[in-house]
């Protein structure tokens, strides 16, 4: 499989906006595989223990940033979705307080119309009939196009939940799975494929069009399911439910999950928008929280099937709008009423006053009637 290697030396230049501060040392490399990339920063600036710096890829397509981590100013990235990016390089010192930015933009391209497609065979779940589209634009007699299955199959995968599996999204495996050699299962190098499995279970196969003309590729993931059992009954979700009453006091919520189901655990987490921190995790269906601030919750809940071996996730928000202090939040008062009494025979006598009944409301949630007479 041919490659291309292009290594970009961008020497920066930088006059800083803030005169305390002098750039000029600071240099940014960059090399880049296909897809693959890797930034590099250096200077003599980073030399003072006063700078720092970090590195963040802005997507386009998500309208999403991601931190990366460094190695001593060596970062690596492997883009697995067509479209633009951005990687930002921040520098600053944090001692005289000024900073500086560097930008690479990375265009990720794909040749139209790349699709695969799969079928299984009737009588052996382990034979697989794969076969990879033709480019759009290329007539199909066309020599320089070359086509490659590659297929991975082990821990990292098998110990996912199914629905860490079924969820998984193609830059998840680009930076978190390192293709080691033991899960290593083989390559083809045909446009349509026949071929068998030795073992059931995930695998995951990389699909390539390589243009040997033009020196360009695409490729994409696809997650199989080997030999899936289907014996595990289907999941029923309809008993999930996610309820509270009115807060009594103003902070205290008691949330409800659903309908009893001796099959189904949950697990929820509330997240503090506030803060920005999650603050507490219940393992009940029925649970009480005392918030001890105003602001917005999430709160996001974890549902299991036992029964059925499978799981699902879903969330919903409340807003705390009082704090209430620790004297009386309210009370409750009833005015005086005028009743008719009888007599044994039935006759009316004189009207007689109801008593003057208050009620105080705390904020632990206790109650104190006082009556006046």
């Amino acid at each position: 499989m041919k490659k291309i290697l292009m290594l970009l030396m961008l020497l920066v230049s930088l006059a800083s906006v803030n005169a305390k501060c002098n750039w000029s040392t600071l240099k940014l490399q960059q090399w880049n595989e296909r897809n693959y990339y890797k930034w590099y920063v250096s200077g003599k600036v980073l030399d003072d223990t006063c700078v720092d710096w970090m590195f963040m890829v802005y997507d386009f397509q998500t309208k999403k940033t991601d931190t990366l981590n460094d190695n001593r100013g060596l970062v690596e990235v492997q883009f697995n979705k067509k479209g633009k990016y951005k990687m930002y390089l921040k520098v600053w010192n944090k001692c005289l307080k000024c900073d500086t930015t560097l930008y690479r933009e990375v265009n990720i391209v794909q040749f139209p119309g790349a699709s695969v497609s799969s079928t299984i065979n009737a009588l052996n779940c382990k034979k697989y009939k794969f076969e990879l589209s033709y480019i759009k634009g290329f007539s199909v007699k066309d020599t320089c196009m070359d086509y490659y299955l590659m297929f991975y199959s082990g821990p990292w995968m098998a110990k996912m939940t199914q629905s860490e599996w079924d969820n998984l999204t193609d830059y998840q495996i680009g930076m978190e799975y390192d293709f080691p050699d033991a899960d290593y299962l083989g390559y083809t190098e045909t446009r349509v494929v026949d071929y068998t499995f030795k073992n059931s279970g995930r695998v995951l196969m990389i699909a390539q069009w390589w243009n040997k003309c033009i020196a360009q590729d695409t490729f994409m993931f696809r997650k199989l399911d080997v030999c899936k059992t289907t014996t595990k009954p289907r999941c029923d979700w309809s008993k999930l439910g996610f309820g509270y009453g009115k807060p009594m006091p103003c902070n205290v919520y008691k949330f409800e999950l659903g309908s009893i189901d001796s099959c189904i655990t949950y697990t929820s987490y509330i997240y503090s928008f506030k803060t920005g921190k999650w603050t507490d995790t219940f393992t009940t269906r029925t649970f009480t929280k005392v918030f001890t601030d105003t602001g917005r919750y999430k709160v996001y809940v974890i549902a299991r099937n036992k029964c059925g071996g499978c799981d699902t996730a879903y969330s919903n928000f409340v807003t705390v709008t009082c704090q209430p202090t620790s004297g009386i939040n309210e009370f409750i008062k009833s005015e005086p009423k005028l009743i008719s009494m009888y007599d044994m025979l039935g006759r009316p006598v004189h009207n007689a006053r109801e008593n003057e009944i208050t009620i105080y409301l705390y904020s632990d949630g206790s109650t104190r009637k006082v009556i006046k007479k």
